[in-house]
């Protein structure tokens, strides 16, 4: 392989690359804000993520409350799944929240725990 051919060939390898992060960059800018948060919070260029630093994570559980009492249905089905391993009537009633605004997980995760035997919850 000579030279001219190697540099061509990194070249549009390289060029692929870039085209390919631009892409994504895109598309994550295009996702909904409520779906970019299953993972942690987004503050700018700044991801959390749980489990990091146990001060951000008061606060993005303070600024998850905030935003499910505002009336977000996204951060209300994050809510009842925090909830849920604490206080199930507490979840249910931020399901239940969420579900009534037209949110599908919320409304499929209720089905899932009415149908469930009574000791699972």
């Amino acid at each position: 392989m000579t030279a001219k051919r190697l540099f061509t060939w990194t070249f549009f390898f390289a060029l692929f690359v870039v085209l390919v992060a631009l892409f994504w960059r895109q598309l994550f800018d295009q996702t909904p804000p409520s779906l970019r948060e299953l993972g942690g919070t987004i503050e700018g260029d700044n991801v959390h993520i749980y489990g990091e630093s146990p001060r951000q994570d008061r606060m993005a559980d303070r600024a998850l409350l905030a935003a499910a009492q505002r009336g977000d249905p996204g951060a209300q089905y994050m809510q009842a799944i925090v909830m849920e391993h604490f206080d199930m009537k507490e979840a249910l009633r931020w399901y239940e929240a969420a579900a009534a605004q037209g949110y599908e997980l919320a409304a499929q995760r209720l089905e899932q725990l009415r149908q469930a035997p009574p000791s699972a919850q």
